[in-house]
């Protein structure tokens, strides 16, 4: 089971400390400029509700990601993300000397900071990483605990669907979740009211600060590019799974892919903005895996699964001819959980082209 955060305490209430250290506050730039990456990562996995990522890192820490926003707090270890200086750790677990404390902007904490950083691999230190591993824990919290919510798109289309809105009761149970999953308080009290109350109120804050415009990715995906083609890592594309398990290599479509192993929790969908109702052949580029893809392809009111040989593949390979309604909820997807043979085969996720038959 992977390891995950039990208990992680609110580091601060502000990247500056009352006490009157040296530490250096978050320009306005770089604030709108972390609320940004979070908005991006979290739409790249699915999730188009980022500012309840926001409120959550406001909440442990004020979006401070570097030990040089907040020095009075503990010095985790080096961060590209931090020209190389350390990362901020929390205050709160013992002594510094300990390195016991939850690190980055959302507080992973597996122990001390090897633990940490061998648990969830050294991309938790930047501020991607950090963004995308605390988008993959509410996601599982939500399949934990929200009825309904069966898989990762399942709850991300939970998620998407808390309306930011103070009194309003999903918003409600998202905040609860938060206070009893991410924060451990759990009990029906004044405290975790609270401390729901604050993941809540910092999420509205977010949102008031940069306005709708900024926080909407939901239609980020507007249409089909020209030459039909959707490559991995573009706005048509979504990557969901724990980001442990997803690699990148310098090959494949355009000089680049992920891949993952089979059987694990990872899955794409490439989304389909089709000009026009019609019949389109969709292709995919296969090459370089080493096991069989189920490739599903929700088109026109149904779904067909469609078995390409990744290890005989060379370049695009037919799927076949679909007729789509170009209704806007059409895609083609595949999941590592799902192909066929044995368990930790090399499963490749590349581009797709979809063109006139």
């Amino acid at each position: 089971m992977p390891v995950r955060p039990v208990l992680w305490l609110p580091l601060v209430a502000a990247c500056t400390s009352s006490l009157g250290t040296s530490s250096q506050p978050l320009s306005t730039a770089a604030r709108h400029d972390r609320l940004a990456a979070i908005r991006d990562i979290s739409a790249q996995m699915g999730l188009y509700n980022g500012a309840l990522l926001g409120g959550i890192a406001v909440s442990e820490t004020s979006l401070c990601h570097c030990w040089s926003e907040a020095t009075w707090a503990c010095q985790g270890p080096a961060s590209s993300s931090c020209n190389g200086g350390p990362v901020i750790a929390g205050a709160a677990d013992g002594p510094c000397m300990l390195m016991q404390g939850g690190l980055g902007m959302f507080q992973f904490d597996a122990g001390t900071y090897d633990q940490t950083v061998a648990a969830y691999g050294p991309a938790i230190l930047t501020v991607e990483g950090n963004t995308a591993q605390a988008v993959s824990f509410v996601i599982d919290q939500v399949v934990r605990d929200i009825p309904g919510a069966t898989g990762w798109l399942a709850a991300a289309d939970w998620i998407n669907g808390v309306p930011l809105a103070a009194g309003d009761p999903v918003m409600a149970r998202w905040a609860q979740l938060l206070a009893c999953r991410y924060n451990g308080c759990c009990a029906a009290s004044a405290l975790c009211a609270q401390r729901a109350g604050d993941y809540r109120d910092h999420a509205l804050e977010v949102y008031g600060e940069l306005g709708a415009a900024f926080w909407r990715t939901s239609d980020r995906c507007a249409a089909l590019p020209p030459d039909g083609v959707i490559d991995q890592r573009t706005v048509c594309y979504v990557a969901g799974g724990d980001p442990r398990s997803w690699h990148g290599e310098a090959a494949g479509y355009s000089g680049s892919r992920d891949w993952a192993p089979t059987g694990g929790p990872n899955l794409a969908r490439w989304i389909l903005r089709l000009p026009a109702a019609g019949r389109y052949r969709v292709e995919v580029y296969a090459a370089g895996g080493e096991a069989t893809a189920s490739y599903q392809v929700a088109h026109g009111g149904t779904t067909d699964m469609v078995a390409v040989d990744q290890a005989a593949a060379a370049g695009f390979v037919a799927l076949g001819d679909f007729e789509f309604a170009a209704r806007g909820d059409e895609h083609v997807e595949l999941a590592a959980a799902g192909a066929p043979g044995a368990p930790g085969q090399k499963l490749v996720f590349d581009a797709i082209r979809v063109i006139d038959p």
